[in-house]
C-alpha cells in the first residue's frame, strides 16, 4: 500500500522535532517579499509528507505572504 501524506498538529511536531526547535524553525523562514521573518498562522498547515519530511504552510509576520518551511524529518534509508 503506497504511503500518502497526512496532517498533523502544532504539539505532533513539537514532539516530533522538539519544541525548542520548533521555535528556531518558526523564526527562521525566508518570505519573497520581506526576506528573513517568521512564521505565524501555520497550525493548520503541518503535513507530514510520503517521504516522513515535514511542510509547514503558514503566513510571513511582517506582510502576510504566504511561506513554507520544508523539515527534513523523514529517515533515511
Amino acid at each position: 500500500m503506497p504511503k500518502t501524506s497526512r496532517k498533523i498538529t502544532k504539539e505532533e511536531l513539537a514532539e516530533k522535532i522538539g519544541a525548542e526547535n520548533l521555535a528556531l524553525v518558526l523564526d527562521n523562514v525566508y518570505c519573497a517579499e520581506c526576506g528573513p521573518t517568521a512564521m505565524v498562522e501555520y497550525e493548520e498547515g503541518i503535513v507530514i509528507e510520503s517521504s516522513g519530511d515535514t511542510i509547514l504552510h503558514g503566513k510571513c509576520k511582517k506582510c502576510g505572504h504566504k511561506v513554507a518551511r520544508l523539515l527534513e524529518t523523514g529517515e533515511e534509508k
